[in-house]
């Protein structure tokens, strides 16, 4: 998944850099009369990012159809949650560059010499959507990604997708099924926002969010989420508060913070209907 995400940005980023080039000298006058050692460093650039675009999409285009692969035949492994979070944030990003505002950057002459087919990425995409998209694990970290997500983003995706016959109307519809419910988790987290502060003891102190599955490190003390200290686990085997070795058996669950935790926000639940319901 890291490969993937890092050979797609880096062939998108360096595409909008060629489209911008090629937009230069498509203005005849005012790329001759730019210096010749001008040009030439500009000519050789292109030759660069042309290069380093084909290498990228090639393996990136694979990668993905990998993960669909994969996400089709076994979905557990993408929704433990030290991995569910990243993929949505990265299938989000690459939808974003793909059928985002700025998809209009990515406009080069000739793509398929550069191994770049628009349409088949984003079909691939839209098909781990499609994958994941019934379980609620991954709409509630599509709906925690901030960075990218918006259901304008969805709308544009599937216009494109309709318009161009990617998708089927029936895979069109689970996607919209898949939004809608994404915007009733944001929609009932904005709610949980409102209800005023967390307390600093129920917050993780790597990521400042919520501790759903609290656990205690046998050396610092400190309680993290699981998901947390699992992802600094997987490289870095130590307690990331005072730099012990850390035995992954040695971590027991921090039942006692549980508790209280469930019981916060069973609380704020009932003034939240309460108020919901003086409303009306």
């Amino acid at each position: 998944m890291n490969d993937t995400t890092y050979l797609l940005d880096d062939a998108l980023s360096h595409l909008a850099k060629i489209a911008d080039i090629q937009k230069q000298m498509d203005d005849r006058a005012a790329w001759d009369a730019r210096p010749v050692a001008e040009r030439q460093e500009q000519e050789k650039l292109l030759r660069q990012y042309e290069g380093q675009v084909r290498g990228d999409l090639d393996l990136g285009t694979e990668s993905l159809r990998l993960l669909k692969l994969f996400a089709g035949e076994a979905q557990e492994p993408f929704l433990t949650p030290e991995i569910v979070d990243r993929l949505a944030a990265m299938l989000d990003m690459n939808l974003s560059m793909l059928a985002g505002p700025r998809c209009q950057e990515l406009k080069v002459r000739e793509p398929e010499k550069l191994n770049f087919r628009p349409k088949e990425l984003l079909s691939d995409v839209l098909a781990i959507f499609l994958e994941l998209g019934p379980r609620s694990e991954f709409q509630y970290a599509v709906a925690k990604d901030g960075r990218s997500y918006s259901k304008d983003l969805f709308d544009r995706a599937m216009r494109i997708a309709r318009k161009t016959a990617i998708k089927t109307d029936v895979e069109l519809r689970e996607i919209v099924q898949l939004v809608e419910k994404v915007e009733v988790i944001k929609a009932a987290e904005e709610e949980d926002d409102a209800m005023g502060e967390i307390p600093d003891d129920f917050l993780d102190p790597l990521t400042y969010e919520i501790m759903r599955d609290p656990v205690r490190l046998p050396s610092s003390k400190t309680v993290v989420d699981r998901s947390t200290i699992k992802q600094h686990y997987l490289s870095d085997a130590t307690d990331p508060f005072n730099r012990v070795p850390l035995r992954w058996e040695d971590i027991v669950d921090a039942a006692d913070v549980k508790e209280q935790i469930e019981a916060f926000l069973a609380e704020r639940k009932a003034k939240r209907l309460a108020a919901k319901g003086a409303s009306e």
